[in-house]
């Protein structure tokens, strides 16, 4: 226990330490009578499109998860709904990036399906998106001057994704599933190797949603979909601050912002977030006050509503903003 809480508190310091470094690089030289101004004469009313924009696009997450676990059998899209909005409240508010846990143990339980099959429709959700948003970045970045290091690390990052999303592709067909349980029973004992062997078909019922052409093309779709919601969701945020870009600089900021959620942070992304958003527009002349602006905005449009839609949630269903953790002791790993 002692171990385990060891190393949260070293990935909240270095998170916490990231999010510093970020602020102090997002704020140096920063000409607050310029910021204010950009704030003062932004047009909010654009907001209310943008937040139609952000409703749409998580609407759309909830098709894709639920395309994803439809092997499990079919769930409440509002449970849907609540579960993935507690998931954004929970990284929003506590260290750790703790909230895809919580999104799982909170819909395994009220649907009664197994919390290790839910855990690995999160996790593909995620590859998926992170493949996405790498394929938006490499579209975009013909568009731009980059630092050569941000265009090598998203495409990096991509990569990887790519390369998980062709595994859990092959997990999701019995022939590869008896493979990887043979290769783990036949193994040398491991600490919780017990555990591995009950939880390794269960896993990999979760990556079902992509077995066959069909399924994968709808969740290809889906995942599509939403991006290019998200980047449309930026673009509208850039007419609130009379930001003449193209749309390929609201592309950049989706591609970029997303990518670098891999490096740690503080909760809600505060610092990290807004140093990406200013470093992508800058690429398309936009001034950092300016710029500055737009990330402080875009990123509460985001997060206000969502998480007010989490606290709904939890409250429908009876819970806390830890009560997820009470869940997890009561939900079997299978």
């Amino acid at each position: 226990m002692a171990k385990g809480g060891g190393k949260a508190r070293a990935r909240l310091l270095i998170g916490l330490f990231v999010s510093g470094l970020s602020l102090v690089l997002l704020l140096w030289n920063v000409d607050w009578a310029r910021f204010w101004s950009a704030m003062e004469g932004a047009d909010y009313w654009w907001l209310l499109p943008v937040l139609g924009t952000v409703g749409a696009s998580l609407w759309l997450k909830v098709v894709k998860w639920e395309l994803l676990l439809l092997p499990l059998g079919r769930l409440s899209r509002i449970n849907l709904l609540y579960s993935i909005s507690v998931g954004y409240l929970v990284n929003t508010i506590l260290p750790g990036r703790l909230g895809e846990l919580a999104r799982s143990y909170m819909l395994a339980r009220i649907e009664g399906v197994s919390t290790v099959a839910v855990l690995s429709t999160v996790a593909l959700d995620r590859i998926l998106d992170v493949v996405a948003v790498a394929l938006l970045l490499a579209v975009v970045l013909p568009t731009t001057d980059l630092p050569p290091w941000v265009a090598q690390s998203g495409l990096a990052v991509g990569a990887g994704g790519v390369g998980l999303l062709l595994l859990c592709m092959l997990l999701a067909y019995p022939r590869w599933r008896r493979l990887l349980v043979g290769l783990i029973t036949g193994a040398p004992h491991f600490p919780g190797k017990e555990l591995v062997e009950r939880s390794a078909e269960a896993l990999c019922q979760g990556l079902e949603g992509l077995k066959g052409p069909a399924a994968l093309a709808r969740v290809a779709a889906a995942t599509g979909a939403i991006w290019l919601m998200t980047v449309a969701t930026a673009f509208l945020a850039q007419i609130v601050f009379h930001i003449n870009a193209p749309i390929w600089a609201a592309a950049l900021v989706v591609a970029i912002t997303n990518l670098g959620m891999v490096v740690p942070s503080s909760p809600g992304y505060v610092g990290v977030y807004h140093y990406l958003v200013v470093l992508a527009l800058s690429a398309f002349g936009v001034e950092k006050e300016v710029a500055l602006g737009y990330a402080v905005v875009f990123h509460l449009t985001w997060i206000i509503p969502v998480c007010l839609l989490g606290v709904i949630g939890l409250w429908r269903r009876g819970l806390t903003l830890m009560g997820w953790r009470d869940l997890s002791r009561a939900e079997p790993a299978g």
